[in-house]
């Protein structure tokens, strides 16, 4: 018999909840943040970039990441703001889904999770490998966590089905 979410106490399936929550709440700010790429004026938020940068990690000539990014619109034919807007939506409305479907708990859903959560964590593992921001290496750690509990909480999920009713 599977237990519902009410009535599992386990550390695993708490942990995975947890994990959940951090997944969506990067996801939503994601999706805030490729909106608000739209709604401010071009260079607005390009400004803002370069002044919390400088102030989190002082005055730096080459920042590979920037750098990077616009490589790619230029690559694309479109300004970076709009790559930076697409690559947020997509991403905040990938992990939305994803979160929303795991709560569900939705069986086809734990190897979609995995496979989506599996190539952000990649993007991840790139940039760091690029240049080493403490953000970047944050983030890997929650992503790991995640997918951590993801397939523990699909193992669960998977043997509780199986088991006669």
């Amino acid at each position: 018999m599977l237990l519902s979410h009410h009535e599992d106490k386990s550390f695993v399936h708490r942990a995975f909840w947890i994990s959940l929550f951090i997944k969506g709440l990067d996801g939503m700010l994601q999706l805030l943040g490729g909106i608000a790429v739209f709604a401010f004026a071009p260079g607005t938020l390009g400004r803002a970039y370069r002044w919390l940068t400088r102030f989190l990690v002082g005055d730096r000539a080459h920042n590979p990441e920037a750098d990077f990014i616009k490589d790619a619109a230029h690559s694309f034919h479109m300004n970076v703001e709009m790559l930076v807007a697409i690559y947020l939506l997509a991403n905040g409305i990938i992990k939305v889904l994803l979160v929303y479907g795991l709560l569900k708990e939705k069986l086809w859903v734990f190897p979609a999770a995995l496979v989506g959560f599996g190539l952000m964590f990649s993007l991840e593992l790139y940039r760091l490998s690029v240049h080493f921001y403490w953000g970047i290496f944050i983030l890997m750690c929650i992503s790991i966590f995640v997918i951590t509990m993801v397939i523990l909480e699909w193992r669960k999920v998977r043997a509780g089905m199986s088991e006669p009713g």
